[in-house]
C-alpha cells in the first residue's frame, strides 16, 4: 500500500512540475520548436562627436546573416552584415544628439529568427559642443625676452595630445607652432612680432576610449613689456638720505591683465615690493610695490601701489608726466618716472628708472 501511494504522489509531482515548465516556455513554443541565433558578447562603446562606436565580439554561430542595433526604445535601428574576417565588429552609429544611449544588439537568421530579447545590452555616450565647452586650454605662462616670447607649459592632463600656438611673425604673417606631449616644458617664439598683443592657444584632447578629438581654444592677451629686466636709474628719498637706489636691480614685470604689469623684486623679497639700500644694505619700502598700466601704444599711462592706493601706512604711487614713460618693443626697454607719496610729504621719493629686458 505504501509503495502504491508513493508512486501516485511521484506521478502527481512530476505532472505538476511539467505543467509549470511548459507554462514558462510556452511563448517560445507556440509555433513549434524554434532555433535562436547566438548572442554577441564582450560589448563596449567608444564615445565620439555626435556618434558612438559600438564594439562587440561576434557569435560563432555561422548561420547569422545580420546584426541589428536598436536604441531609443527600439524606435531607431541600424543593420550590419557579419564580418567574416574578424571576430570583433566595430559599428559607428552616427547622427546622435549629445547625451547617453542604450543599445540592444540582436542577431538574426535568414528565416527571421532573432536572438533572445535584451540578451546583449550596452550603454554609451555621444559627445558634442557642451562637452567641448567645458574643456580648457593647457596652462601656459607667456613672457617676453631677448630671444622672443618665452612660453612655459605646465604639465597637462593625460588626455591632451598637443597644443597649437598661433601668432604673427615679424613680417605680420600668421604662424603656428605645435607643442606635443603632456610633460612640463619651455619653448620660445623667436620670430614673433615685437608688438604682439595676443596669442591663440588651441589644445587637442582625446579622452579615454574616445574615437574623436575635441578642442579648447582661447585668445590670450600678452603684454610685450612683460618679462625679466635689469633695472637701473636714480632714486631720491627727500626725507632720508641714507636710503638709496638698489641699482642694478633684477626685476620681473609680471602680467596681471591685458594692459597691467606688476613689478616683482627678484633679488630680495621675490614679491611685489620696491627694493632699496639702507646705508648700503639691502632693504625695501614696506607696503609699497608697483603696478603699471600701459596703453595699446606701449605708453605708461598710470602707476599704483600694489598694496593699496594708499596702503595701510598711507603710501601711494603716482606717475611723473615729465618722464619718458614708454616701452620700446624693438629695443625692449621700459623707461618710467614716478613718485612714492606718503602723508606729510606729498612726494617723498622720486624714481627715474630704465628697465632693459634680459
Amino acid at each position: 500500500m505504501f509503495q502504491k501511494y508513493s508512486l501516485l504522489m511521484m506521478a502527481v509531482i512530476l505532472l505538476t512540475a511539467c505543467t509549470k515548465m511548459d507554462h514558462s516556455y510556452a511563448p517560445y513554443l507556440e509555433n513549434g520548436e524554434q532555433l535562436y541565433p547566438g548572442v554577441p558578447y564582450k560589448l563596449e562603446t567608444h564615445a565620439g562627436r555626435g556618434r558612438i562606436e559600438v564594439q562587440f565580439t561576434q557569435s560563432k554561430d555561422p548561420d547569422i546573416v545580420k546584426y541589428v542595433l536598436y536604441w531609443n526604445n527600439r524606435q531607431q535601428k541600424q543593420e550590419v552584415i557579419p564580418d567574416k574576417q574578424n571576430a570583433v565588429m566595430k559599428v559607428i552609429v552616427p547622427g546622435l544628439d549629445e547625451g547617453d544611449y542604450t543599445f540592444e544588439i540582436v542577431s538574426m537568421y535568414r528565416s527571421g529568427n532573432s536572438s533572445t530579447p535584451k540578451s546583449a545590452i550596452v550603454s554609451g555616450r555621444a559627445l558634442g559642443s557642451r562637452f567641448e565647452s567645458e574643456l580648457f586650454i593647457r596652462k601656459i605662462r607667456a613672457s617676453n625676452c631677448r630671444k622672443g616670447f618665452a612660453l612655459q607649459f605646465f604639465e597637462a592632463d593625460a588626455s591632451a595630445r598637443y597644443t597649437d600656438v598661433t601668432y604673427k611673425d615679424a613680417g605680420g604673417t600668421l604662424q603656428q607652432k605645435r607643442i606635443a606631449g603632456t610633460a612640463a616644458s619651455f619653448d620660445t617664439l623667436e620670430n614673433i612680432h615685437p608688438s604682439a598683443v595676443s596669442l591663440v592657444f588651441r589644445t587637442a584632447y582625446l579622452p579615454d576610449k574616445c574615437i574623436d578629438t575635441f578642442y579648447a581654444e582661447a585668445t590670450v592677451p600678452v603684454n610685450p613689456a612683460s618679462g625679466s629686466f635689469v633695472c637701473t636709474g636714480t632714486m631720491t628719498d627727500y626725507t632720508n638720505a641714507s636710503l638709496t637706489g638698489p641699482y642694478p636691480w633684477n626685476v620681473t614685470l609680471r602680467q596681471t591683465g591685458a594692459l597691467t604689469l606688476e613689478m616683482v623684486d627678484d633679488d630680495q623679497t621675490h614679491d611685489v615690493f620696491h627694493k632699496i639700500l639702507s646705508n648700503g644694505s639691502p632693504s625695501y619700502y614696506g607696503s609699497f610695490g608697483l603696478v603699471f598700466t600701459l596703453d595699446a601704444a606701449n605708453n605708461v599711462t598710470g602707476v599704483v601701489n600694489k598694496h593699496g592706493q594708499p596702503s595701510s601706512n598711507g603710501r601711494s604711487a603716482q606717475l611723473d608726466p615729465s618722464g619718458v614713460n614708454k616701452y620700446d618693443p624693438v629695443a625692449k626697454v621700459l623707461q618710467v618716472k614716478y613718485w612714492m607719496n606718503q602723508p606729510g610729504e606729498t612726494h617723498r621719493t622720486l624714481f627715474d628708472e630704465t628697465m632693459t629686458m634680459k
